[in-house]
């Protein structure tokens, strides 16, 4: 895990203006992702925002600081598939979201079981401060914006989307 610098925070908050997930403030909201190319089977997903660890549950519980990833005995870093799912929830509620990605996310999010993804132990993460309910700062390991993933779509009844690092 690594900090981010003042250059990165900054195409950071223009890239999620860009992509309609920014404020004129410069705030954006976390865990925000765009398709970068489709076909029948496939979604290539590139992340906007940076996604933090342990925000995969309604209501967070709060590790150890910095809260990080979970990591397999190989060291890959996993990301929830119930994130997934919130995500999809969360951007399918979004009057700022594009009307067709929202359709998309809401059909996702009421068809679909989300897998854990599990990413490369070297994948980059990056070091991000997130302020609590109670208006503390706390650090959480984030994905940073750029890194892309490929979701792979069953065609079964109930659909499955597993995830893998590009």
């Amino acid at each position: 895990m690594r900090r981010v610098t003042q250059q990165e925070g900054e195409s950071w908050r223009a890239l999620a203006q860009r992509h309609g997930f920014g404020s004129a403030e410069g705030r954006f909201v976390l865990g925000r992702f765009i398709v970068e190319d489709r076909d029948e089977n496939d979604l290539v997903l590139c992340v906007v925002t940076p996604i933090p660890a342990g925000l995969d549950a309604e209501t967070p519980q709060l590790k150890a600081l910095p809260v990080m990833f979970d990591r397999t005995p190989a060291d890959e870093i996993v990301v929830p598939g119930r994130w997934w799912q919130l995500m999809f929830e969360n951007v399918s509620a979004d009057a700022a979201v594009p009307a067709e990605m929202r359709q998309m996310a809401a059909t996702i999010a009421a068809t679909t079981i989300c897998s854990d993804v599990l990413l490369p132990p070297d994948s980059d993460t990056v070091e991000i401060g997130v302020t609590d309910s109670e208006g503390n700062m706390r650090r959480y390991e984030a994905l940073p914006p750029g890194t892309r993933m490929r979701a792979r779509l069953d065609r079964n009844p109930l659909s499955r989307l597993d995830v893998r690092h590009v």
